[in-house]
């Protein structure tokens, strides 16, 4: 296994150029807004309690809904983007989710709100690994994780202008204001169709199935190959992964503003605030997770973060001081969210390009599938024994995603791929 020298540097440097750029902001745009989507429900949960008088089991079922429309939505739109395109899909995804969005604002019962959530959740489980697809074609091995976790640190970006969001419109509009501006990711989605070109990766995949025989079609049909061979213990295996970390990450996320407003006794500004702090630490943590995991390899990186989740959960919850809490905020932030970023490098290098946008959209949405019980299953302990206690038991969840973790080999470390059948070329 050679290192990387100064040929292979520059070499890589050259290959970074427009395209690559685009793709980046064209993914990150995507990922914002539909961040800023998830973090809009969560931060309005209280004000439709009031609205609809709805028990706190019924507020986790609408991000459980939410939830099982992305996964109907991931699948579908993954093997479309294998087909049509990455940059086609990703457009009609950011289309698709800012329509029903604003939808939710005209919902007149707890009924209809529930049915616009499933809606949301199609465009928005499909959005993500067609994203990632995308960026992992066009950027370099040294330098994946570190685009891939650029993306994702518009989670924190979509969290903190749904905070900002929430602290200016809904004093004066409500929670259906928030609501209506999600009609944003529209105009993002036009942006994208017409600035960013498909990587020449998929291009190539798509001629290599063009000249199939006619018998080799059904093999080359990507959930077909996902369960086949060497690739099914992979996609098995990443998709407990992703369900432990999305568990642990769902049951916080959703319950959060809830805590801080109800345990906390925070108002409207001041629970804006906390948020916005913590998701600064958040944004910081991508960056600083996609440098280790292309310094140190994918799953060092991994095992620091969720491990590093567990205790900065467990501490977080038992802080009582509201100042303290406010501190320590970007703390939690940076090591429970951060490694989040490492996902769309790691799912990509474990598939081959046919099926890449599939197999990226199945894992984290099978993922997602099964978060989906989680804002529901830490509702009902809350009602229980507390939101402390509820915020407490998500680390369960990041017990068994580390599990899975250490059975899946490593990909990619210090830019030199090391799980060869799986990884994709280098960049176009």
């Amino acid at each position: 296994m050679a290192s990387s020298g100064p040929a292979q540097q520059s070499t890589v440097a050259q290959s970074i150029g427009k395209k690559q750029w685009l793709s980046l902001s064209g993914a990150l745009a995507g990922w914002t807004l539909d961040a800023m989507d998830w973090m809009m429900l969560a931060l309005a949960l209280p004000l439709i309690k009031a609205s609809f008088h709805s028990t706190l089991p019924q507020l986790g079922l609408l991000g459980t809904t939410t939830l099982a429309g992305a996964v109907v939505g991931g699948i579908v739109m993954g093997l479309l983007a294998d087909y049509w395109g990455r940059v086609r899909c990703l457009m009609l995804t950011m289309a698709w989710y800012s329509v029903f969005t604003a939808a939710c604002g005209f919902a007149r019962s707890y009924e209809q709100l529930l049915l616009m959530r499933v809606l949301t959740g199609v465009g928005l489980g499909g959005e993500w690994g067609v994203g990632a697809a995308l960026v992992s074609e066009y950027w370099p091995d040294s330098h994946r994780a570190r685009a891939t976790c650029f993306v994702h640190s518009g989670w924190p970006l979509g969290y903190g202008l749904a905070a900002v969001a929430y602290i200016t419109v809904v004093p004066v509009y409500g929670w259906r204001g928030l609501f209506f501006l999600g009609v944003i990711p529209a105009l993002a989605a036009v942006w994208v169709r017409l600035s960013i070109p498909e990587p020449q990766v998929w291009l190539e995949a798509q001629q290599q199935r063009r000249e199939r025989a006619p018998g080799q079609a059904a093999a080359g049909f990507p959930l077909v190959t996902l369960f086949a061979g060497e690739y099914r213990r992979l996609t098995i295996l990443a998709t407990v992964l992703a369900s432990g970390a999305l568990m642990a990450y769902w049951g916080s996320a959703t319950w959060l503003p809830s805590y801080l407003a109800k345990a906390k006794n925070l108002s409207i500004v001041s629970t804006g605030t906390f948020l916005i702090v913590l998701n600064a630490g958040a944004f910081l943590g991508y960056h600083f997770f996609g440098w280790l995991a292309d310094l140190k390899g994918r799953r060092f990186a991994f095992s620091l973060g969720m491990f590093g989740s567990i205790v900065v959960t467990l501490v977080y919850v038992a802080i009582n001081d509201n100042r303290t809490l406010l501190y320590f905020g970007p703390v939690f932030g940076f090591v429970s969210y951060g490694f989040f970023g490492i996902f769309g490098a790691f799912i990509s290098e474990l598939f081959p390009a046919h099926a890449r946008a599939t197999a990226t959209n199945l894992v984290f949405n099978l993922g997602r599938g099964m978060s989906m019980l989680s804002p529901f299953i830490i509702g009902a302990i809350a009602q229980a024994k507390g939101l402390a206690f509820g915020l407490g038991a998500t680390v369960v969840f990041n017990l068994i995603g580390l599990t899975a973790l250490y059975l899946l080999p490593e990909t990619v470390k210090a830019g030199v791929k090391l799980h060869v059948v799986g990884a994709p070329p280098s960049a176009a």
